[in-house]
């Protein structure tokens, strides 16, 4: 969802979300699922495998994904993606990040929550997590509309 014109400030926006959220429910399905896998390189060093999904058009022209990479932070792997408005106006959205093991399969299926994001019109954020269990390998950065 969008929010146009110069005098919406960002903590108005902020209130709407926050409201929207709260009374009416959000979009099921992720706008944008970015997916990062750890991999080694020729080399030996570690790096990450990255792949964008774009499940509808909504969000496509707003938010670009600048940048995503991940670390170890202990035994737990740690995800960061740097995002970036597309648009003069302010974009309302939410991200979770999903977390997966060596095969592929889903660790702590449906733990992870939305959380509410804001970017002003050509702002650049990042966001991070950590995953919660040691056996993560690749995690997957979704992204929905809030629904009016």
């Amino acid at each position: 969802m969008k929010q146009r014109g110069k005098y919406i400030s960002y903590g108005i926006a902020a209130v709407l979300l926050l409201a929207s959220t709260g009374l009416t429910g959000c979009s099921t399905t992720a706008g944008i699922e970015a997916t990062g896998k750890s991999s080694w390189n020729d080399d030996g060093s570690r790096g990450l495998d990255k792949k964008v999904v774009f499940n509808n058009s909504g969000l496509k022209g707003d938010i670009e994904i600048v940048e995503m990479k991940s670390s170890q932070a202990g035994d737990l792997m740690r995800a960061q993606a740097t995002l970036r408005s597309k648009d003069k106006a302010t974009v309302l959205f939410q991200y979770r990040f999903d977390w997966y093991d060596a095969g592929g399969f889903e660790i702590n299926s449906g733990a992870g929550s939305w959380k509410p994001l804001i970017l002003t019109g050509r702002e650049t954020k990042t966001i991070q997590n950590v995953a919660p269990d040691p056996r993560a390998k690749e995690f997957k950065l979704k992204l929905r509309e809030v629904e009016k």
